[in-house]
């Protein structure tokens, strides 16, 4: 049985694609190594920055806003949503277009483009999605997807 994609994992794919096809059409010849996400946990908003912090792409995840204060600073939930699809996208060749230079990485920053954590990462071999523990790795974020939308099937 093929199950279906999550509503999230859709508009997140979107993101990712919209961000890339605007990379091609305004950087013809320019290889990328690095995208930068913000995240506003706050209103659900996530924002996709090229390596010279040039907006490409956002969208709000209704499902991800949270007006708590106490939850305003965790990542968590977000970040390992944003890691299954850019995984699920790798797998899919997604990032053999010539746009991105190895290695390559995917970095959630703040606002002032400082470094919170490396979300996704492909080196020149790709070692870091190749081994052993990735494929668990993947296999247990799908699972954690399974369960956490569950009720949105």
């Amino acid at each position: 049985m093929v199950r279906e994609k999550s509503k999230v994992q859709t508009i997140l794919e979107a993101v990712f694609v919209n961000a890339v096809d605007k990379l091609v059409k305004a950087n013809v010849g320019r290889p990328v190594d690095h995208l930068y996400i913000q995240l506003d946990v706050i209103s659900g908003e996530i924002q996709v920055y090229d390596d010279r912090e040039t907006l490409l792409d956002k969208n709000i995840i209704f499902d991800w806003a949270d007006h708590s204060e106490t939850t305003a600073r965790s990542y968590k939930p977000q970040v390992n949503s944003i890691r299954a699809v850019l995984v699920g996208l790798k797998s899919g060749r997604f990032f053999d277009n010539p746009v991105f230079m190895r290695p390559f990485s995917v970095s959630l920053v703040d606002d002032n483009f400082c470094e919170i954590e490396k979300i996704f990462t492909l080196g020149s071999e790709d070692t870091f999605l190749e081994g052993r523990l990735m494929k668990n790795l993947e296999q247990e974020l799908q699972n954690f997807s399974r369960k956490l939308f569950a009720d949105v099937e």
